[in-house]
């Protein structure tokens, strides 16, 4: 197996570095940073939604815990007996909020799969494979420090 000075194998695999970015950089490098992308495009996807519902059920939920007392003459009599697990599940989903922090993740990820689908098109236009695994290495860094707490 033939390799040139970047350390992949085009000679064998009959590649002449015209290609796409795939075709440009080592094997390994091309397959984890697509693995890593399909993993922060999940992950901002999973916050999104996490964010957005546990918002919308706060909103609900604390609606009616605050408004018990005017339900009892009401069509909506029925949602009386739920108060009490309606205030838990406020007080539960608050605190996983707080802990959580889903809209800051889900920036976060955002922010992360923006950069890491940039340096993909930026490798695509003749980035040495060096230069974009070190700018892999520092994207991933960043994303830890920012995004994993």
């Amino acid at each position: 197996m033939t390799q040139n000075t970047e350390g992949t194998a085009d000679a064998e695999a009959g590649r002449t570095g015209d290609g796409t970015a795939a075709e440009r950089l080592p094997a390994v490098l091309a397959e984890e940073m697509a693995r890593e992308l399909r993993r922060w495009r999940v992950a901002t996807v999973n916050y999104g939604v996490t964010y957005y519902l546990s918002r919308i059920l706060l909103i609900v939920a604390s609606a009616v815990v605050a408004a018990d007392q005017n339900l009892g003459d009401s069509k909506s009599e029925w949602l009386i007996a739920w108060v009490p697990l309606l205030a838990l599940a406020v007080a539960v989903l608050t605190a996983v909020d707080t802990w959580l922090k889903p809209q800051q993740k889900w920036r976060g990820f955002m922010e992360s799969r923006d950069a890491l689908a940039d340096l993909v098109i930026q490798a695509g236009d003749g980035m040495t494979s060096r230069e974009v695994r070190e700018k892999f290495l520092e994207l991933r860094r960043q994303h830890r420090e920012r995004n994993i707490f």
